[in-house]
């Protein structure tokens, strides 16, 4: 029973550890993307592909907000979702779960689908 979960704009070191502690009866290894690998592919950051090494590091900004990407953990969401909201990831974090189409994305491409996706279901 394993799986990741990558924070994404997580800059308070107890937000980091309550997510953690929600995550962890699940099974889930949490791990807080440094703003330098948000260029690396999803997979690679999920411990699922080999980094390479060729990209140059991010040197750019924040994401403008949180997101959380589930890898490996689809049949713990049920669980697992409820957890975090009550540790304080909540709705104005992004969630994506890792999937055969979004793995070769990075962080930036991600976030940015994500946020069309949220405003086109709230109207905005």
């Amino acid at each position: 029973m394993s799986g990741r979960l990558l924070l994404f704009g997580f800059e308070e070191l107890p937000t980091i550890l309550a997510a953690a502690a929600a995550a962890g009866p699940f099974g889930a290894e949490v791990v807080p993307v440094a703003r330098q690998d948000y260029n690396k592919p999803l997979a690679v950051l999920a411990g699922l592909d080999d980094d390479t090494g060729t990209l140059l590091p991010f040197n750019g900004g924040p994401l403008g907000g949180r997101m959380v990407v589930l890898c490996g953990l689809e049949d713990r969401m049920d669980g697992l979702l409820p957890a975090l909201r009550q540790a304080g990831v909540g709705p104005d974090c992004l969630k994506a779960v890792l999937t055969s189409r979004n793995r070769s994305w990075n962080a930036l491409q991600l976030y940015g689908e994500l946020l069309r996706e949220h405003q086109a279901m709230n109207g905005r």
